[in-house]
């Protein structure tokens, strides 16, 4: 059954509502005016009933409110004299349905069907989005107020800047934000600039004409077009082209982009999301990324914290990657004895959570016993890693052999990309490589 918020100065109104809707099972609480009706504001309701026209405020500010807070709760405006550009105005906000007084009982009571139908059917969504593209798992402080920021204000702004060390989750991030924005209902389009060929990138961001270079045998959407209405997410945007970070600097200005070899402009609306895992302050300060680009995007910016600085997490995503993976395979559900828990924690994760969840998909695939121990994982962990009882030249080593084996693998094994990525010259890299032993 539902739990519903009444919010109405008449008390008649107020009683026979709560007594109907009582009646069938439903979990009611009443407010006599706006004052009161804000105390409930952050509350979990399934169902708000709110009067347009309160005795000590306005209804449609409360609803501004009930959104703000979360635009997927369910609104039902009432009032007795509200005009058609009212009624417009309450929608266009964000409230579920209109109903005029005298109310009708029995249109109230098919009104709290269908709004717990689609309510329900909204977590179901949200559930399955959760499966699909997984979330940010984890109850340290750090990840808490990650979450916390999202959920305030991915459905305030569209414009988001995502920091933090390769493998930290900046996608699943993203994918966070995208569903509980505004936009949510449309598509999320993930795009990684630094894998971009320069010539490319503004053919694939803004889309081409026929004809506009050689190859261009047919005219092509651009992946902002394919976001409107939805989520862009631009990944590694510090390794963009100096003349392509222009350009999406005019379309987050003035929402409006200009295909490769177009006169005409084409309008898009779309929640840009911005990820790097470089210090872009830093990358201003030398000229390498445009300052005003970087405030532009600078709305609202989170910055995701390595692994190893968030270590109690550690066992809750062993246990989540265990999880999934018996799920995926069939398999006995497994999990990590105290001593491994405590063993995974003092390993610092150069690679983080990424490197985790490669790590304990080995393990799961190897061990054949229910309870994974400290032994079992110990030979799965690179040599000379714990920080207790490695000396500081294998850390060192350690970390850069894992550092430069991910970043070639997120550049699909291109040499020149992956050496540009670490500030290094093609040569360097692979006489480091071969001086750690990579292939």
């Amino acid at each position: 059954m539902a739990r519903i918020l009444i919010v109405d100065d008449e008390e008649n109104i107020r009683a026979s509502l709560k007594a109907a809707l009582e009646k069938r099972g439903h979990d009611c609480v009443t407010a006599a005016g706006f004052a009161e009706g804000q105390q409930f504001a952050r509350a979990d309701f399934d169902i708000v009933f709110l009067d347009v026209f309160l005795g000590d405020g306005s209804g449609i500010d409360l609803l501004k409110e009930l959104q703000a807070r979360d635009p997927r709760q369910c609104v039902v405006m009432i009032s007795g004299d509200a005009d058609i550009d009212t009624a417009v105005q309450a929608i266009q906000i964000g409230a579920y349905d209109f109903v005029e007084k005298p109310i009708s009982l029995d249109r109230i009571l098919i009104t709290v069907d269908h709004a717990s139908r689609a309510s329900r059917l909204l977590s179901e969504k949200e559930r399955l989005s959760g499966i699909v593209y997984g979330d940010l798992v984890g109850e340290s402080e750090a990840v808490r107020k990650i979450k916390a920021d999202i959920t305030r204000s991915a459905s305030r702004t569209d414009r988001f800047l995502v920091l933090g060390e390769n493998g930290t989750g900046k996608e699943l991030a993203a994918h966070l934000i995208h569903r509980q924005s505004k936009r949510a209902d449309g598509p999320f389009i993930a795009i990684n600039c630094a894998a971009l060929p320069s010539e490319l990138v503004e053919s694939e961001l803004f889309g081409h004409e026929k004809g506009a270079f050689t190859g261009a045998t047919k005219s092509r959407k651009g992946k902002f077009v394919e976001a409107s209405g939805g989520s862009i997410f631009l990944d590694e945007i510090s390794e963009m082209p100096a003349d392509a970070q222009a350009k999406i600097l005019r379309a987050t200005e003035t929402r409006r982009i200009t295909p490769v070899g177009s006169d005409s402009e084409i309008s898009v609306d779309c929640t840009i999301i911005a990820a790097s895992n470089r210090d872009l302050e830093i990358y201003v300060a030398e000229g390498k990324f445009r300052q005003d680009l970087y405030y532009r995007l600078n709305v609202v910016t989170l910055t995701l914290p390595a692994l190893r600085d968030r270590s109690e997490d550690i066992p809750l995503l062993a246990d989540h990657f265990l999880a999934r993976f018996a799920a995926q395979s069939g398999g006995t559900p497994q999990r990590l004895s105290d001593e491994a828990a405590a063993l995974l924690r003092r390993y610092p994760f150069p690679g983080n959570v990424r490197e985790l969840k490669n790590l304990i998909e080995r393990i799961s695939i190897y061990c054949d016993d229910t309870v994974i121990t400290a032994e079992f994982a110990t030979a799965y962990l690179p040599p000379a890693t714990s920080r207790i009882t490695a000396n500081l030249k294998a850390a060192v080593e350690a970390f850069e052999r894992e550092h430069i084996s991910s970043i070639i693998a997120d550049h699909a094994g291109n040499m020149t990309e992956a050496a540009r990525h670490l500030g290094l010259e093609r040569s360097h890299l692979y006489k480091k490589m071969k001086k750690l032993g990579l292939g």
